[in-house]
């Protein structure tokens, strides 16, 4: 009868055993499928991917259409009107002071645009800290013509990993956590995917067209440079 018994719990121990090992290689398989892919599902504390936030503001369409054949156009590069040829002067008996003709100096070329980049883009690393090879991507933000924070703008952006017909849009200001890491009320950030050596394009659109030149950015394969740092401004 004891052996019996003894029998019975050296078979019970064994499925333990089983049970205990099956559930280590299964933990230990989730830890592998999370190093690996740290973007999948079931990872709690996978990096923020920036999905498009296509939350229209006032003065936007319900659903921003982009139209499918724009393809990307130069930067601008703004000039200043050239100075117009002095006049010749006209000989009079009386030379009277204040029929003499006041030149206003030559004023810079008004931009075309309703936005214009505030600066240069900046190549630095990404605001989360994220492991190398990991995160890629453009953000920065929208300022009013004041440079106060400007909520509401979209911003759209294609290139590399990222075909021209499945455009990254955000809305400038839509995510609290995104205004927190670029340090403004009206933060974007587009999310590419891994850094490389591909070139990027940015504009800003307002009812399904552009209000900004094309943006062009050369993105590497550096992760200490990962991010492109873009703030837009309102000229008007």
């Amino acid at each position: 009868m004891r052996d019996d018994r003894r029998v019975a719990n050296s078979a019970l121990m064994n499925r333990l055993t089983y049970i205990v090992l099956g559930l280590t290689a299964f933990v230990f398989a989730c830890y592998l499928i999370i190093f690996v892919n740290p973007a999948v599902f079931f990872n709690p504390f996978k990096p923020i991917a920036q999905v498009a936030l296509f939350t229209p503001a006032p003065s936007l369409t319900p659903s921003p259409t982009l139209p499918a054949t724009w393809t990307p156009t130069p930067v601008v590069i703004f000039k200043p009107i050239s100075t117009r040829a002095p006049d010749t002067a006209v000989p009079t008996r009386t030379p009277i002071a204040s029929r003499t003709p006041t030149k206003s100096p030559a004023l810079p070329t008004k931009s075309p645009y309703k936005f214009t980049p505030a600066k240069p883009p900046v190549l630095t690393s990404d605001p989360y800290g994220a492991a190398c090879g990991n995160w890629g991507g453009v953000g920065g933000q929208v300022l009013d013509v004041n440079g106060a924070p400007l909520k509401g703008v979209s911003v759209v952006g294609w290139g590399g990993p990222v075909p021209e017909q499945e455009k990254k849009v955000f809305v400038s200001g839509s995510d609290a956590r995104i205004n927190k890491f670029y340090n403004g009320d009206a933060g974007y950030e587009l999310y590419i995917g891994a850094p490389g050596d591909f070139d990027f394009y940015v504009v800003v659109y307002e009812n399904n067209r552009a209000v900004s030149p094309v943006v062009k950015v050369r993105m590497v394969n550096d992760c200490a440079r990962d991010l492109a740092l873009i703030d837009f401004q309102r000229n008007y």
